[in-house]
C-alpha cells in the first residue's frame, strides 16, 4: 500500500524509484500507478469538504480554475476560512482549521504535479481505457476539475475518430455542442493540435470561450511544428542548432520539462541532454558545446553553443546512461518515421529552452 499526502513524485531520484517499483511489484506501468495515488485531499464527487467548527460548519468546493471556494452555513460566500472563535468547539474548531490550511498546501502541490502529468500524457500520447479514464478523471475530484477544460479524443490504434469535452453536468459535449455518448469500449487521450484541421480547432476554441472555460494546461494554443519534406530523410533535428545561452537558462529549463543530464565524461563535463519518453518507446538526445556536472554555471558564466538533437526508438537503444557511447546518434530515426506529435512537441520544447537566446553560432557545426 502507498499513502500519499498530495504529492506524486514521477521523476527521477528517490521518489520517482520507489514510484518504479512499486509499479513493477503491482504489474502496473508508473503511470498508471500515479493514476491510482492521485489525493482527493478529502473532497468527495460532489467536489465539496466540510469543515467542522462545532457550532459553525463551512463548505469548501473546487472551483474550474483549481482554486477554493468557502461558504458559511448560511451559503454565503467568504474570502478566507475563519479563525476558531470564542463560540466554536476548541478541540473541534481547532483540528479543523489546521485541517484546511494543510490542504490548501497540499492541493497547490497536487495542482502542480497533476499539470506536469497531463503535459507529459499530451507529449508521449497516453492513453486510456474507458474504466480508467472516468475512475482518474470523472470520479476523482481535482481531476475532474482538469478534465472539464480539455479536449478530448477517442482514438483507434493512431488515428483520431472522434473529439469530445467532458462538462460539469457529467454529459459529454461534441464540437457542435451535440450530446455525445461516450462508449465503454473507447481508449481515450488528450487531443493534440497538431491532429486537428484549423475549422475544428477554432470551433472547440470558440466553445471554451462562451463557457468561459480557460483550460487548465496548454493544449489548443499549443505552437504546432510539422515535419517539412525536406526533414524527412534527415536524421538530426536542427531547429535550434546555433543558439547560445546561459548554460544555466538552459539546463534548468530543459529540466524542468523532464530532460536529464548526459553521462560525466574527464573532467566532470556533459555534453548532451536526454529525454527519455519510454511510455512511448521514443528517446531524444540534445548535443550542445559543453559545461561542468557541478555547480558549474552561474550568471557571470560563458554561453554554451546548443548543437543538434536526434531521437531514437528506446527498445532499439539500450544501454548503460552511465557509458560514453553514442549508441543514440548511431540509431537516430529518420525524421520522417516520428511521430507528428512527438516531433512538434520536441521543438516546441526546444524552442522554449533556449528562447533566451539572443546570438547565434553559425559555426556550431565545424566546432560540435
Amino acid at each position: 500500500e502507498i499513502k500519499q499526502n498530495g504529492q506524486v513524485e514521477t521523476d527521477a531520484g528517490a521518489g520517482g524509484t520507489i514510484i518504479c517499483l512499486a509499479a513493477e511489484e503491482l504489474g502496473l506501468t508508473r503511470e498508471e500507478l500515479a493514476d491510482r495515488i492521485v489525493p482527493d485531499l478529502g473532497f468527495n464527487e460532489n467536489l465539496e469538504r466540510i469543515f467542522d467548527y462545532g457550532e459553525r460548519q463551512f463548505k469548501v468546493y473546487i472551483t474550474p480554475a483549481l482554486e477554493v471556494e468557502i461558504f458559511d452555513e448560511n451559503d454565503k460566500k467568504l474570502k478566507n476560512m475563519p479563525a476558531p472563535g470564542k463560540k466554536d468547539d476548541e478541540a473541534k474548531a481547532a483540528e479543523a482549521y489546521a485541517e484546511f490550511k494543510q490542504m490548501k498546501k497540499q492541493m497547490k502541490t497536487t495542482v502542480t504535479n497533476q499539470k506536469l502529468r497531463l503535459e507529459y500524457a499530451l507529449t508521449v500520447n497516453r492513453r486510456w481505457k474507458a474504466v480508467d479514464w472516468e475512475k482518474l478523471f470523472v470520479k476523482n475530484p481535482i481531476m475532474h476539475q482538469f478534465a472539464i477544460s480539455l479536449i478530448w479524443g477517442v482514438y483507434e490504434k493512431e488515428d483520431l475518430k472522434d473529439t469530445f469535452r467532458y462538462m460539469e453536468d457529467g454529459t459529454f459535449n461534441t464540437v457542435d455542442e451535440d450530446e455525445y455518448e461516450l462508449s465503454e469500449s473507447a481508449v481515450i487521450g488528450l487531443v493534440h493540435p497538431v491532429e486537428l484541421d484549423e475549422e475544428i480547432k477554432s470551433k472547440w476554441q470558440e466553445q471554451l470561450t462562451d463557457y468561459e472555460i480557460t483550460q487548465s494546461i496548454e493544449q489548443l494554443s499549443r505552437p504546432v511544428y510539422r515535419i517539412t519534406d525536406a526533414e524527412k530523410k534527415e536524421k538530426s533535428l536542427t531547429k535550434v542548432a546555433g543558439k547560445m545561452l546561459n548554460p544555466l537558462s538552459l539546463s534548468s529549463k530543459l529540466i524542468g520539462m523532464g530532460w536529464t543530464k548526459g553521462p560525466a565524461m574527464d573532467g566532470g563535463g556533459f555534453y548532451k541532454y536526454i529525454r527519455d519518453d519510454a511510455d512511448c518507446g521514443l528517446g531524444v538526445e540534445l548535443y550542445f558545446s559543453g559545461a561542468f556536472i557541478g555547480d558549474y554555471a552561474s550568471i557571470n558564466e560563458d554561453d554554451v553553443t546548443v548543437y543538434d538533437a536526434v531521437i531514437y526508438n528506446t527498445e532499439t537503444v539500450q544501454y548503460d546512461r552511465k557509458g560514453w557511447g553514442d549508441v543514440a546518434k548511431e540509431s537516430a530515426l529518420d525524421l520522417g518515421d516520428v511521430p507528428a506529435r512527438y516531433y512538434s512537441e520536441i521543438v516546441y520544447q526546444l524552442e522554449k529552452a533556449t528562447a533566451t537566446s539572443t546570438e547565434t553560432n553559425e559555426n556550431w557545426q565545424s566546432e560540435k
